[in-house]
């Protein structure tokens, strides 16, 4: 090929480059912007953090040896939503299977579970979906269920001022307060409040000890 059949030749191939209008840049530059949604990287995902638990203390039971049964305070891990429903919650769920074997026990059987609390000046209405949970006679584990329940809530309930208790179970005309069974005090009235002390005979710091009654004064 003769110099000017290979002069023609290159401007040939530098036409042709330029009718094509191959880009050339003069540095390096980030693609990831023009590709594809789909080609895109992952986007960073977030680990919800693990619910915080806290722990709590709940009264089942023990046989005091005497034929008497005595309120046991138990602690218990929950996760905690604000509310003293998850507390009572686990009043109801009776004792593990580790406190079984250390002799605690508890009168509930399933069927019942708190639907939800409220608390106003002192007074904390607890609402029950029912009472098949509850031993059903009038017994002393009968007493001794609505002991549990109820003096978890105003001795053992951190951060809640409660004084007297109402169970409410629902009726025609909505939740209405039921009459709750005492083993202590005067019955009260229907669908009065009941407090710890109706329980007192369930409670270890509530018994009198004759032996260490003082002596009467000489006159």
């Amino acid at each position: 090929m003769t110099p000017g059949c290979r002069t023609a030749a290159a401007l040939l191939v530098l036409a042709m480059l330029t009718g094509c209008s191959i880009p050339v840049d003069d540095s390096a530059r980030d693609l990831a912007a023009e590709l594809p949604d789909v080609l895109l990287p992952a986007a960073s995902t977030t680990t919800e953090a693990p619910a915080m638990t806290e722990t709590v203390q709940i009264y089942l039971a023990r046989g005091a040896g005497d034929d008497r049964l005595l309120l046991e305070a138990g602690d218990r891990e929950i996760v905690g939503d604000g509310s003293i429903t998850v507390i009572l919650d686990q009043v109801l769920a009776g004792p593990s299977p580790t406190e079984q074997d250390a002799g605690v026990i508890s009168p509930f059987a399933e069927g019942s579970s708190v639907i939800g609390t409220v608390l106003e000046a002192g007074l904390l209405q607890i609402h029950l979906d029912s009472l098949e949970g509850f031993p059903q006679d009038d017994s002393t584990g009968n007493r001794l269920a609505f002991a549990m329940m109820i003096c978890t809530a105003t001795d053992l309930v951190v951060g809640a001022e409660i004084d007297h208790v109402v169970i409410l179970l629902d009726g025609d005309d909505g939740p209405a307060a039921i009459n709750v069974p005492v083993s202590d005090g005067d019955p009260p009235e229907e669908g009065s409040p009941v407090e710890c002390a109706n329980y007192d005979s369930f409670r270890a710091e509530g018994l009198t000890d004759p032996g260490n009654s003082e002596p009467p004064e000489d006159s």
